[in-house]
This record gives structure tokens, C-alpha cells and sequence, in this order.
């Protein structure tokens, strides 16, 4: 006697085979990656990354290979992508040297013209011979003495570099205009900085220093803000305080700057903000 069934025996056998080829994949044997691309790193993976690109294009100040190492990332916008991470480090009080990194690799992306002055390299000499120590015939007994005096006559001892500046930043700043700006519709209390060089063409990646009376000194950079100007910083002032502040190595120090108070409709206030401009000497 035939006996009709359904096909739904199958489907059944097929999910089950399924769900237990899922499992075995998750727990038993998961899927490592080796060697793989950039692209498929998670987001912390790729801010280390990023980070690594921009540290090397401080030394390198190749815009084309940090570019290309960057399309490997597959961010859909990675001078975006710089900017932020930038912003998160400067918040964090973290890595300035990375954070200042990432902001001139941001400015380049925007600027293909944008150049910097490459920090020096630490070369060191892989193929020099080392010190062999040829047994000799003699009594005189070694101490711990003699044995260290020895050992130093043989090492050569090639000094630690000193900290390595920046990239330089060329002849000071001047300071050419300084207004307050009172808008009721813009956040206050900002000082707003914009640096130009000699052709009046904005400047990132110049660092800006403000202090206050008593002591603590703060540093940010222009070029965080690209959708405003590759040159434009920004610095929240408290009511009430009065800061000091510096563009670039050596630059024209700018003092007694506080929160300005602006009058509105019907008597009231509100805080206003700074604009500082500055640009290289002609």
C-alpha cells in the first residue's frame, strides 16, 4: 500500500539542519578573521586606525598615500570622520599630538594644496656590528666593578632623541581686527578665532593657547570646524573670567578677554561672543 506524504518532513529537516549549522558556526567553530581589510575592522579597530594613518602622516606628509590608506577604511566621508575623532580625544583631555594629527589630515583632505612640515625622523642603524668580547689570557679576577667598566668601554650608547616639535608654524601671528559679537539667536560666551596666512587663505592645524590669571593654560587647533573654515576655532568662556590668549609659537598675546554682555529688547542681557582674526605678518 502506498502511503501519500507531504513534502513538509523536508522543510522541517532542513530547518533543523539549519539551526543546528548556525550553532556549531557561533560556538564551536567561529569565524576568525586574519589578515582581512580595513574595511571590515569595527569602530574602535578603525579609530586606532585612523589614528595610526594620521600619526604617520605627520612624519610623512604625504597627502596622496594617506589618502589611499584612508579609501581603505571605506568611510563614506573620512574628513568627517577625522574631525569627529579629533573633537572626541580634545573632550576626553586625551592623545593632543594625535587629536592635532587627525585635524591636519582633515584640513589636507578638504585642501589637496594644504602642505605641513614633516617631523624629523629617528633613524637608527640595523646593520652595525655588535660588540664581541675576546677571552684573554690573564688572573686578574673580575668584579662586579671592572666587569662594568669593561662593558662600558664596549657599548657605544646612542642618545635618547629629545622631544620632537611639531610641525613648525613659521613666523607669529598678528592680531588685525577683534570684535564682539552680540546675536540673541547664536549660542555666547565663545571666543572665535580665525587665522589666515599672507595670501588671506585660512590655516588649520594651528595651535591656540589660552590662559588665565592664577595659572592653566588650555590648547586647541583651527581646522576642526571645516564646514565653518579650515582656519576657525572655537573656545567656551566662563562669566566672569578674563583669559589671555595666543595664536601660534610666539605669536602676539591677546589679553583681558572675557564674556561680553550684550543688551536686548526690553532691557534684558545676554552674553555675547569674541571674534579675534589674526594673519602672518606681510
Amino acid at each position: 500500500m502506498n502511503e501519500k506524504r507531504g513534502h513538509w518532513y523536508l522543510l522541517t529537516g532542513l530547518v533543523i539542519g539549519a539551526a543546528i549549522g548556525v550553532l556549531i558556526a557561533i560556538t564551536l567553530v567561529p569565524v576568525r578573521y586574519t589578515d582581512t581589510a580595513p574595511y571590515y575592522l569595527d569602530t574602535r579597530d578603525k579609530d586606532v586606525y585612523r589614528g595610526l594613518i594620521a600619526r604617520a602622516y605627520l612624519v610623512e606628509a604625504d597627502n596622496n598615500r594617506a589618502k589611499a590608506r584612508l579609501e581603505l577604511l571605506g568611510d563614506v566621508n573620512a574628513e568627517d570622520a577625522l574631525v569627529e575623532q579629533a573633537q572626541q580625544l580634545i573632550a576626553a583631555g586625551e592623545n593632543e599630538t594625535e587629536s592635532r594629527a587627525l585635524a591636519l589630515l582633515a584640513a589636507a583632505i578638504q585642501q589637496n594644496t594644504v602642505q605641513i612640515t614633516p617631523l624629523p625622523k629617528v633613524i637608527t642603524n640595523p646593520t652595525a656590528e655588535p660588540a664581541v668580547i675576546e677571552p684573554t689570557a690573564t688572573s686578574e679576577a673580575v668584579t662586579p666593578t671592572n666587569a662594568l667598566s669593561t662593558s662600558a668601554a664596549l657599548i657605544t650608547v646612542t642618545p635618547r632623541p629629545t622631544n620632537t616639535p611639531l610641525p613648525t608654524q613659521g613666523a607669529p601671528y598678528e592680531l588685525v581686527e577683534q570684535e564682539e559679537l552680540c546675536n540673541p539667536t547664536l549660542a555666547g560666551g565663545l571666543i572665535q578665532v580665525f587665522v589666515f596666512n599672507r595670501a588671506d587663505k585660512p590655516v588649520p592645524g594651528v595651535r591656540i593657547e589660552v590662559s588665565v590669571a592664577g595659572g592653566g593654560v588650555e590648547s586647541f587647533y583651527t581646522g576642526l570646524y571645516p564646514e565653518i573654515s579650515a582656519g576657525y576655532a572655537d573656545y567656551a568662556m566662563a562669566e566672569g573670567m578674563t583669559y589671555n590668549l595666543r595664536v601660534g609659537d610666539g605669536g602676539q598675546l591677546v589679553q583681558n578677554l572675557s564674556v561680553p554682555v550684550c543688551d536686548a529688547d526690553g532691557g534684558k542681557q545676554y552674553p555675547g561672543s569674541i571674534k579675534l582674526t589674526f594673519k602672518k605678518p606681510d
